[in-house]
């Protein structure tokens, strides 16, 4: 694996427009936000702000959307998403939306833009992540938080992300992970230290018809024999596949044709997220 990354990463050097590759691999796709929201939404209304941090944790600027459940009592758990390659908060809006409604703080940092020649292109996304989570614990924010009700996840690239992201923050005790696949190289990071960290349980929610992501003989099985401390259950989506785990349409044609639709997807993945966060932290909605 070392070696096919390594010779991955010399064929890019080799190429003049290595951002180019990269944009043209891992495009930013136009929103599609659905007309209903795909998942039964809670008892809160919610905001969605921005807070701009001129002090990036890898020396720029960056940004961070929240979701915010108005009007929710007492100390809010917090639920952290990390992207990478060049995913935007939009591509899960629902997901975000939902958790807000039932009481959740949604906190998503921006990704860096990917270039291959960035050789810390991984460990940016990771910092800016732990960045974004502690400016939200601290008093400064004005949120009141429960600091012992913290979960990340991350969908695709983002997933072994958010996994690297718990194996820094040990604040975060749950995690779950949307068909997490793995990138050519991890640009910055040592995956195998961080991987030993994590002690968080976790769910793998993965699609049936997933070649990114298989249920079997892919990224899902290296992430759990890497984290052999953090216990986790999977669970597999009928007729699922990778890229209608993201909003966007754009992607489609790159993945095997699903057997279900996106909205329905959404809401099973959704559904899932949210019952795995309420059973870890346990909160009781009745």
């Amino acid at each position: 694996m070392q070696y096919r990354s390594l010779f991955v990463l010399v064929i890019c050097l080799g190429l003049s427009g290595c951002g180019v590759l990269a944009a043209r691999l891992f495009p930013v796709w136009p929103p599609n936000f659905f007309d209903e929201p795909p998942a039964e939404l809670g008892p809160f209304e919610v905001a969605e702000l921005r807070l701009e941090v001129e002090d990036g944790a890898d020396g720029d600027p960056f940004g961070i959307t929240v979701f915010e459940p108005l009007n929710a009592e007492g100390a809010l758990p917090v639920f952290l998403w990390v992207m990478g390659s060049n995913v935007q908060a939009y591509y899960h809006q629902s997901l975000h939306e939902t958790l807000a409604s039932w009481g959740y703080l949604v906190v998503v940092p921006d990704t860096r833009e990917l270039l291959f020649t960035d050789f810390q292109y991984h460990n940016r996304v990771v910092l800016l992540a732990e960045q974004a989570l502690g400016i939200i614990l601290s008093d400064e924010s004005g949120y009141n938080v429960d600091t012992t009700r913290i979960g990340s996840g991350g969908y695709s690239v983002g997933g072994p992300l958010a996994a690297f992201t718990a194996g820094r923050a040990e604040e975060i005790g749950a995690l779950v992970y949307w068909a997490p696949s793995g990138a050519p190289f991890w640009q910055g990071l040592d995956a195998d230290a961080l991987y030993a960290n994590v002690s968080a349980p976790s769910r793998y929610i993965l699609g049936e018809r997933d070649e990114n992501a298989p249920a079997e003989g892919g990224t899902p099985d290296d992430m759990q024999a890497s984290m052999p401390d953090a216990p986790f259950e999977e669970i597999v989506i009928e007729g699922a596949n990778h890229h209608q785990f993201q909003q966007p349409v754009g992607a489609d044609s790159n993945s095997l044709t699903p057997g279900i639709s996106r909205i329905e997807q959404q809401r099973i993945a959704i559904e899932l997220t949210l019952e795995f966060l309420d059973n870890t932290f346990g909160i009781d909605r009745e």
